[in-house]
């Protein structure tokens, strides 16, 4: 096995379970009895927020919907990725645009942690906190940066 196809299989199942762990997490909100604030229960009740600010919290949810439908794209292009790395075929090499990608996740999963950051300090009442969820998702999203830059590109790639 060539070093240039363990980078690919590393960076790409790197990747791949921080897209699953990602998935995981809007999945694991979906389990009846789950947090009350978690991002599915904003994303299922947003035509029904109301309050000061709600364009913040509109918003922020719009980005996580956005960041869920990146995380799916993202997963079937590590999913080839890790094809392609196995089997060496280099048409299937998806790291440039897995780059992209993680990249964009997380800056917008940032963006809607950040707003709703903004969104929950502007409404005053004590004792409300954004939750675990929106931070889990930015931080494994920096895992996939790193792991989409850990594998190698197509143009590097040495027969």
């Amino acid at each position: 096995m060539k070093k240039s196809q363990i980078r690919c299989i590393v960076g790409n199942a790197i990747v791949w379970l921080s897209s699953v762990l990602i998935l995981g997490f809007f999945a694991l909100n979906l389990i009846e009895g789950g947090v009350a604030n978690s991002i599915y229960t904003g994303i299922t009740n947003l035509a029904t927020a109301t309050g000061p600010n709600i364009a913040l919290y509109i918003v922020a949810n719009a980005f996580y919907i956005l960041t869920l439908i990146l995380t799916i794209a993202m997963f079937i292009e590590s999913t080839l990725g890790l094809f392609g790395g196995i089997f060496d075929i280099r048409s299937l090499n998806m790291t440039v645009a897995i780059r992209a990608l993680s990249i964009i996740i997380m800056l917008s999963s940032l963006i809607s942690l950040i707003l709703m950051i903004v969104y929950v300090a502007t409404l005053g009442i004590a004792g409300i906190t954004v939750g675990a969820g929106p931070i889990t998702v930015f931080l494994i999203s920096i895992m996939a940066v790193i792991g989409a830059f850990v594998a190698q590109t197509r143009r590097i790639y040495k027969k």
